[in-house]
């Protein structure tokens, strides 16, 4: 589970790299003037909210609090409960999923450029190779959180 969580580690740090390269080429390219300000806070702002939101995904993952109401104290209690994924695949599916997104953003600000996706053809297809395969990643990841599920669920029956 460990070499999963690092592996996890290690794709948000990509993505993060991927994001701060993107929005610094679009500071560097974008055309000066009163747009810029507006396009770089619409464009970065989900850009950063949406991988922070993968993080904190990524850093409270397996815990879940919920309140239940004590009658006899007469306060509520935080009772934190543990998610079912004890081999760690989740930690690389937010990883590629983190990626995935950041790819997105990153080819929606190609565009707002106005530079086409394939017009230096080895960024467009490492982008769409990338994209692809962060899409399969997470798609096998959550087919593997499934069976993970199945598996202690028959073993505790």
């Amino acid at each position: 589970m460990e070499q999963r969580r690092t592996i996890g580690y290690i794709l948000l740090a990509l993505a993060a790299v991927i994001c701060l390269a993107s929005n610094v080429w679009f500071i560097v390219k974008m055309p000066m003037g009163g747009e810029k300000v507006s396009h770089l806070i619409f464009r970065t702002l989900p850009e950063v909210i949406a991988l922070l939101a993968v993080v904190y995904i990524f850093v409270r993952q397996g815990k879940s609090m919920n309140l239940k109401l004590d009658i006899r104290e007469r306060r509520l209690k935080l009772n934190e409960q543990h998610a079912i994924d004890p081999y760690g695949y989740s930690y690389i599916m937010l990883g590629a999923m983190s990626v995935c997104i950041i790819l997105i953003f990153a080819v929606d600000i190609m565009d707002k450029l106005g530079v086409p996706l394939f017009d230096r053809i080895s960024a467009g297809w490492c982008i769409v190779v990338l994209s692809v395969l962060t899409v399969a990643l997470v798609l096998w990841l959550s087919v593997k959180i499934e069976m993970a599920k199945r598996r202690d669920n028959n073993n505790n029956s």
